[in-house]
């Protein structure tokens, strides 16, 4: 009772800062995204069946945060960004998601950008992961795309706390950015250090990331490359990563695909990923396809299916979400779900 009159509170407080105060600096924004998911689990040896349940974040993390900023003068501006994961259909076990289970479990950070570049300090994003999203084929969603592979067998992290990073003013294109976190003893997030280097290119038709990463703690590493085109109403994309995890020794994940905007309401997405360790034997396959509709200003509905089938040995992910269904499918067996969901996004 005490947490959800806090979790009320603190809502409250947010929303009503953002509205009372948003031309002193505060902006306050969302992203919401709940639905239906059915999968079925077919193949191998292990259990089979069709789970169908309600789901938070079929596509999309759900979250909600506030910005102030205030100048500081010769052309620098100082800032706070608070930002709180959640779920739609919280449990007694995880209250909280895409987060740690902490208030700010996304983002708690100060920072401080001017014509030099952008320093922030405290719980920010994984820039290693911001490359992930940047360059996959369907956009980094939940179901069928490459965060499964990358981010729950290959253990990149989302979310770094104690980090302090530094982001180069954008030159001729190109933006560098650089990623230190240190060891820290957060109750929700495993102590780690590691450091994450990245940069991107953007201009015109084109965009390029590379990025490295590294959890000195968790004996993780690996290295992020990824190309977009955009030809007219299509944006074509293509993803490569190589992880070093203490289960795998060399997990490479690939992937292709892209969007096409059919009308300025309506867009479809669509992504085919492979993903192989040699040494282990993990080996999966992902095809989705996604179709979007914007039926108002700032709300989306969707619907999107996703065919993963592991022929390797290890167990492997198969989704991104929080799910009561099994999210890792046995040798053999192919996970197909379909979803369909309501997308808000307040910004």
């Amino acid at each position: 009772m005490q947490n959800t009159f806090k979790k009320t509170l603190l809502v409250s407080l947010l929303a009503g800062a953002g509205i009372a105060a948003h031309a002193e600096g505060f902006n306050f924004y969302a992203l919401i995204d709940g639905g239906i998911a059915s999968t079925a689990i077919s193949g191998g040896k292990a259990k089979t069946g069709t789970t169908t349940e309600f789901i938070t974040g079929g596509f999309a993390p759900n979250f909600f945060g506030l910005t102030a900023e205030k100048s500081m003068g010769n052309g620098y501006t100082g800032g706070v960004k608070l930002e709180q994961g959640f779920l739609l259909n919280p449990t007694n076990s995880q209250s909280y998601a895409f987060g740690g289970n902490t208030i700010f479990n996304r983002q708690a950070n100060l920072y401080v950008k001017g014509s030099s570049g952008t320093l922030v300090v405290g719980t920010q994003s994984n820039f290693a992961f911001d490359s992930v999203l940047f360059a996959d084929p369907r956009s980094g969603s939940n179901y069928g795309s490459s965060l499964a592979s990358v981010d729950i067998d290959g253990a990149l992290g989302t979310i770094e706390t104690g980090a302090i990073s530094y982001k180069s003013p954008s030159m001729n294109g190109f933006t560098a950015g650089a990623e230190f976190t240190t060891k820290n003893n957060t109750s929700s997030v495993a102590a780690r250090d590691g450091n994450a280097l990245s940069l991107t290119y953007g201009a015109g038709p084109l965009g390029a990331t590379l990025a490295s990463y590294q959890a000195q703690a968790a004996n993780t590493s690996g290295t992020v490359g990824g190309l977009t085109y955009k030809l007219g109403a299509v944006t074509l994309k293509g993803i490569a990563l190589n992880q070093k995890t203490p289960k795998y020794n060399s997990l490479n994940t690939t992937g292709v695909g892209g969007n096409y905007v059919f009308a300025p309401t309506t867009t479809f997405d669509f992504g085919a990923y492979n993903s192989k360790d040699s040494k282990s034997g993990y080996n999966t396959s992902t095809y989705a396809a996604g179709v979007y509709y914007k039926f108002l200003k700032d709300l989306t509905v969707y619907g999107q299916y996703a065919n993963v089938k592991n022929s390797g040995t290890p167990s492997a992910a198969s989704n991104f979400t929080w799910s009561a269904t099994a999210n890792f499918i046995a040798t053999g067996q192919t996970a197909s779900s379909i979803n369909v969901g309501l997308l808000y996004g307040f910004f």
